[in-house]
């Protein structure tokens, strides 16, 4: 008889789509509030849009090692 493999949790990967849900909106928001934060200090709204890119960057990568980690990639 076969054992069931570790990895076909279904909480498991419950787990790892929330845990993907909420590192990519928090990066988003921190990117959003730096981008804010240098879009105030050193003026125009290029910032605000680079500071949302990069976390939405960050968020990606961030996402990339999650699975790669979890997933066994």
């Amino acid at each position: 008889m076969k054992r069931p493999n570790s990895n076909d949790n279904p909480w498991r990967a419950v787990a790892l789509t929330s845990a993907i849900g909420i590192d990519l909106v928090v990066c988003l928001v921190a990117g959003y509030f730096f981008g804010e934060w240098l879009s105030s200090t050193l003026g125009g709204q290029f910032w605000l849009l680079g500071g949302f890119l990069l976390g939405l960057v960050t968020g990606i990568i961030s996402i990339y090692f999650m699975i790669k980690q979890y997933g066994g990639l």
